[in-house]
C-alpha cells in the first residue's frame, strides 16, 4: 500500500542481514544455532508507516536486530546505481547534496539531535523514536544549510592534488622504502571524480551517504517496479543500512507490494496481515510480521564474528569460557529465549 495524499497507510519492507564473505562454518553455525534457514542472512519483515523517514527507520533496526545504538551508521544506495546518479563525479554529487545526499558537515553532531537517551528503559526509548508523527530536526538537512556547507568546502578547497591510491602507494612502498604518495596532478575540486576525491580528501560521513529526512517509501521503488529514468525517485529496488564501521554489519532492504511469499509459504495469515495494517494506521507504529534468526549484539565482530559466537557458546568444552561469554553477552542486551515476531517491535 502507498501513501495517499496526508492519509498514513502501510509498507511492507524485507530487512536482511547479510555477510557475503561468510565462511561455510559460518554458516553452519547460524543454521545450527542463529536460527537462519540459510545461514546466509537473518531476516525481519516489518510494515511501516508511509511516512516514516530513514532517520526513524534506523532507531526499529536498532531494536529489530538487537543493537544498542552505539555507533555510527549510515544509509547508501548500490554502487551502481550511486555512480549513475553522479556519474562518478564530485559535480554530480555536489547538485544531488540536500535532495538526496547529505553535505560534508553531517556526521558531526547535528545528525544525533535527539540522541538523548540518558538512562531508563533503553526499548521503551527507541520506540518513542520510531513511533510517528514523525519530525526531523536536523539543521544541516535544512535544503539552504546543506548547500551553504557543501558551497563552503568548495570555497576552502578550489585547487586540489590528486593523489595515488593507498593500494599503490603500499605497493610502492613494499618495494621501496622510502616511497611517498604521489601526486597525480593538480585540478579544481569541481572537476575530480569521485575516485579521485576519495583518494585525495577525507571526511567522516563521505559522499555516499543518503539524507535522513528522506521518506522511505519515496527512496525505495517497489521490488518488481520498473524505476523511470527521468524522475529522481524513487533511487533504487535495493537500500542498505550499515551500522558500526568497525563490525560492518549490512542489512539490505527491499520493498514489497504485497505478502504473497508469505501467505504461500504458511508464514503469516490474512488476518495478522490486516491487524498490523491496522496498527500501522491506527497507532503509528511499525510491526514485525515475520522473523528468520535470533538478534545479534553490539561488538561482536560483525556476523562471522556472532557465528563464532555462537559456536563458543554451544560447542566450547571450556565451561569457564561460555559462561563468560553468555555473562557477557547478557550484559549487551541478549538472549537466546525464543521472541514472536509481534514483540520485536
Amino acid at each position: 500500500m502507498t501513501q495517499t495524499d496526508n492519509e498514513v497507510t502501510s509498507i511492507r519492507l524485507r530487512l536482511e542481514l547479510i555477510d557475503k564473505q561468510l565462511s561455510k562454518h559460518h554458516q553452519m553455525m547460524l543454521k545450527r544455532y542463529g536460527e537462519s534457514l540459510t545461514g546466509n542472512s537473518i531476516i525481519r519483515d516489518i510494515v511501516i508507516p508511509s511516512d516514516m523517514p530513514l532517520h526513524h527507520l534506523h532507531y526499529a533496526i536498532q531494536k529489530l536486530f538487537g543493537w544498542q545504538n552505539s555507533h555510527l551508521r549510515r544509509f547508501i544506495l548500490p554502487e551502481a546505481v550511486y555512480q549513475a546518479l553522479t556519474s562518478g563525479t564530485v559535480k554530480g554529487w555536489v547538485e544531488l547534496v540536500s535532495d538526496v545526499f547529505q553535505p560534508p558537515s553531517e556526521a558531526e553532531d547535528n545528525l544525533f539531535w535527539d540522541d538523548d537517551y540518558d538512562g531508563g528503559s533503553f526499548t521503551n526509548w527507541l520506540k518513542k523514536r520510531y513511533q510517528g508523527p514523525y519530525e526531523y530536526e536536523g539543521i544541516m538537512e535544512v535544503p539552504l544549510v546543506a548547500k551553504q556547507d557543501v558551497k563552503a568546502m568548495i570555497d576552502q578547497f578550489p585547487i586540489i592534488e590528486v593523489r595515488e591510491s593507498f593500494k599503490e602507494y603500499s605497493s610502492r612502498k613494499a618495494k621501496d622504502k622510502n616511497a611517498k604518495v604521489k601526486t597525480l596532478r593538480t585540478a579544481p575540486l569541481m572537476e575530480l571524480t569521485l575516485k579521485e576525491f576519495h583518494q585525495s580528501m577525507h571526511f567522516e560521513s563521505g559522499t555516499e551517504s543518503l539524507l535522513e529526512r528522506l521518506i522511505i517509501d519515496q527512496v525505495l521503488a517497489y521490488s518488481d517496479e520498473t524505476i523511470n529514468g527521468k524522475n529522481l525517485f524513487p533511487l533504487t529496488q535495493e537500500l542498505f543500512y550499515q551500522y558500526d564501521f568497525g563490525d560492518n554489519w549490512i542489512v539490505k532492504m527491499t520493498k514489497h507490494s504485497n505478502y504473497a511469499d508469505l501467505l504461500e509459504e504458511n508464514l503469516i495469515s490474512e488476518e495478522e496481515i490486516a491487524a498490523a495494517e491496522q496498527t500501522v494506521k491506527n497507532k503509528w507504529l511499525s510491526v514485525c510480521i515475520y522473523k528468520q534468526g535470533l538478534s545479534v549484539m553490539d561488538d561482536v565482530g560483525g556476523l562471522s564474528g556472532y557465528a563464532d559466537f555462537l559456536a563458543t557458546l554451544y560447542e566450547s568444552k571450556d565451561r569457564a569460557e561460555v559462561a563468560e561469554n553468555r555473562t557477557w553477552a547478557k550484559s549487551m542486551g541478549w538472549s537466546d529465549k525464543k521472541v514472536s515476531h509481534s514483540k520485536m517491535l
